[in-house]
């Protein structure tokens, strides 16, 4: 005998978050031809990072915010889960598409520390300070609905990454300014390299994490396995599985071997409401066994 139980809830703030994610988007679309442009007609390769990592903010944050609809899709007969893990997919690709930019940044900025090239500050230093303050305003936008979910995180990260690049491009414009240090603009580069590396592997690790279905961090299947095997009728658990769908839907499945006298569909409606009540999953599916059962399983 088997239960199953399960909870989409994938509309949860998906309006203001795609409200949160379209202004972002026209913000940095606009401040994106601002700074390339700017970046061409100052010389300096840190702005031009910057503006390159901005235009993956914007893909980025048109990426997500097709995602955020189409995770709000109903589950049908060919996609039963439903569209939750285009999220998790939104994410990995933001984070990949992040290293293919460090690449080219880390190659333009070697090349640039032994052939010195002429920066305009003028022209650098206001741009460089624009691009901040559209990456923050952004950022502002997302900072709430962020939290748990991976297409808007790898949206977030790109704009606080992105953000702190812009400072390192405003160093470096003031480097040059007052001490005529050339090499400042590829140091620059190099610095928003490693800060869009480090913030993207996180993102990276934990996509492929759930592609892969590992268990969520948070989440101990020992713990769980050892709360079901508490209640009275349970006298074994195994076949126990815990995944993410997207990144804040989580499902499990799990085996019972019940002893003979035990109230099969009692079992199985102690065992959801514990799971729920203990660990916050909804989505449960139970088999429910005869102890005589055991051995075909060991």
């Amino acid at each position: 005998m088997s239960g199953h139980h399960h909870h989409h809830n994938h509309s949860h703030g998906a309006g203001s978050s795609r409200k949160a994610l379209l202004w972002a988007f026209l913000i940095n679309a606009a401040f994106l031809i601002i700074e390339f442009i700017g970046g061409v007609l100052s010389g300096s390769l840190a702005l031009l990072a910057d503006a390159g990592h901005m235009l993956t903010d914007v893909a980025a944050l048109g990426v997500a915010i097709w995602v955020a609809k189409v995770v709000t899709r109903p589950p049908s007969s060919r996609r039963t889960y439903g569209y939750g893990r285009a999220e998790v997919i939104s994410g990995l690709l933001n984070g990949l598409s992040l290293w293919v930019i460090v690449a080219y940044i880390v190659f333009e900025s070697i090349k640039r520390f032994w052939e010195p090239q002429t920066v305009d500050v003028q022209i650098m230093l206001p741009v460089a300070v624009a691009g901040l303050l559209a990456n923050v305003i952004s950022a502002v936008f997302l900072m709430s609905p962020h939290k748990g979910d991976l297409n808007i995180r790898g949206a977030f990260l790109h704009l606080v990454a992105d953000a702190v690049g812009s400072v390192g491009a405003i160093l470096a414009a003031l480097a040059i300014h007052f001490g005529g240090w050339a090499w400042a603009d590829p140091l620059a580069s190099l610095f928003i390299a490693l800060l869009i590396f480090s913030s993207s592997w996180g993102l990276v690790k934990d996509s492929i994490h759930i592609l892969l279905e590992g268990a969520p961090e948070n989440i101990d299947s020992d713990k769980i396995r050892s709360e079901l095997k508490k209640l009275e009728k349970v006298e074994e658990v195994h076949d126990l599985h815990v995944w993410c769908v997207g990144s804040g839907e989580l499902v499990l499945t799990a085996h019972m071997i019940v002893k003979d006298n035990g109230d099969y569909q009692n079992v199985l409606l102690e065992a959801k409401e514990k799971i729920k009540e203990k660990f916050n999953i909804n989505h449960t599916t139970f088999q429910v066994e005869s102890v005589k059962c055991k051995d075909l399983h060991l």
